[in-house]
């Protein structure tokens, strides 16, 4: 697949997470919606360093997941 394929998945990804973001009043929805732009943002990191031929992408998302499992761990809480 090529790179723009990704972005525009990406985007649409962060824009229906945006979307949720400010439509929402329940608050585990506004967590699921950043959950959302949060995936449309790895997604972007690991299609560049794919690009790139470097590693740091996917280190970067690595360290996003580790955001978003903290997240959740608020959320539930």
């Amino acid at each position: 697949m090529a790179l723009n394929q990704y972005l525009i998945l990406s985007a649409f990804l962060f824009c229906c997470g945006v979307y949720g973001v400010l439509a929402r009043r329940n608050g585990v929805l506004v967590l699921l919606s950043v959950e959302l732009m949060l995936n449309a943002v790895n997604i972007n990191l690991v299609a560049f360093g794919t690009q790139n031929d470097t590693v740091a992408g996917q280190v970067f998302a690595l360290f996003v997941i580790a955001v978003a499992a903290a997240e959740v761990g608020v959320g539930l809480a």
